[in-house]
């Protein structure tokens, strides 16, 4: 027996978004579960499952969102055959980050990386530049401020 609203000539990738969804799903809950016995700790002092459990989640959230598109059959977006441009350059923006790091610091070599990223995925630039900064403003706020991680400051040094 078929699942409901599924016929005999029904997409082959939206059971298999379907399959990966719900593997990828339970994938997540483990992973969840077994963070959990790990220990949080807490934003300030985190303790081992704290990464792996927002790792897990957020692997729940994604499946739930592919499952979400196989139920109602809106196939994935999916990348021409044949078109590795865009893969090309996504792969030279993340080699040309690493050198750029350092001299231009944390905040904008991410907002930059994020914002090319997006762009090159198809993402209408105020779109793709607006989530960089957003970004970049997030995690630097995470990891410096919070976590206490020294990040390359760059050309923004004088921020302090």
């Amino acid at each position: 027996m078929e699942p409901v609203g599924w016929s005999h000539g029904s997409d082959v990738s939206s059971r298999r978004d379907l399959t990966a969804s719900l593997a990828f799903l339970a994938l997540g809950v483990g992973i969840c579960v077994g963070a959990s016995r790990l220990g949080f700790g807490s934003v300030h002092a985190p303790e081992p499952g704290f990464f792996p459990w927002l790792g897990g989640l957020a692997l729940v959230v994604l499946s739930v969102v592919l499952l979400a598109q196989a139920v109602r059959r809106t196939p994935a977006a999916t990348a021409p055959t044949g078109e590795w441009s865009r893969a090309a350059f996504l792969l030279a923006t993340l080699v040309l980050y690493v050198p750029v790091l350092e001299p231009v610091g944390y905040p904008l070599a991410t907002m930059g990386l994020c914002a090319a990223a997006l762009r090159i995925l198809g993402i209408r630039w105020p779109v793709a530049v607006s989530v960089g900064v957003g970004l970049a403003v997030v995690t630097f706020i995470l990891f410096h401020r919070v976590l206490g991680v020294e990040l390359p400051p760059g050309v923004l040094a004088f921020l302090g």
